[in-house]
């Protein structure tokens, strides 16, 4: 059982390759957008926390300036704010960059499949629909 967990697809490519049903250029195109995607959403998450450091050490600037309860009371709610979006945007990106090829892989989303009997000798895949998108539009 640890083997197999063991065995999952840590990234999108690892993900793609262990794909069934794909015809010729289908994984390579597969890869280079998933790579652009993740890319990117990498890329927003630095962007985000550096944002957001900054305007956190901002607030706290702001909270111990304060010289009234209200502003106080603003600052503090502000900088809650910021800290959630920040934990938040963090874990949707490592959801979407990490774990969702993980879950996809353990669950054999990729896979071809008979009949919903498990056999994966042939038959239809269960990404085809997103496939025959992709084709579409290139």
């Amino acid at each position: 059982m640890f083997y197999s967990l063991l065995n999952l697809a840590t990234s999108w490519k690892d993900f793609i390759e262990g794909m069934t049903g794909l015809t010729g250029d289908q994984p390579e195109v597969l890869t280079k957008v998933f790579t652009i995607i993740s890319t990117i959403l990498w890329v927003a998450l630095a962007i985000v926390g550096a944002v957001g450091s900054i305007y956190a050490i901002y607030l706290g600037v702001q909270l111990s300036r304060a010289e009234d309860q209200g502003k106080r009371d603003d600052a503090k709610k502000h900088l809650i704010t910021v800290v959630i979006a920040i934990g938040v945007t963090l874990a949707l990106i490592l959801v979407f960059n990490v774990f969702l090829p993980m879950l996809l892989d353990a669950f054999n989303v990729g896979e071809s499949v008979k009949d919903g009997s498990g056999d994966t000798d042939g038959g239809t895949t269960m990404i085809t629909p997103f496939i025959n998108m992709i084709r579409c539009r290139i």
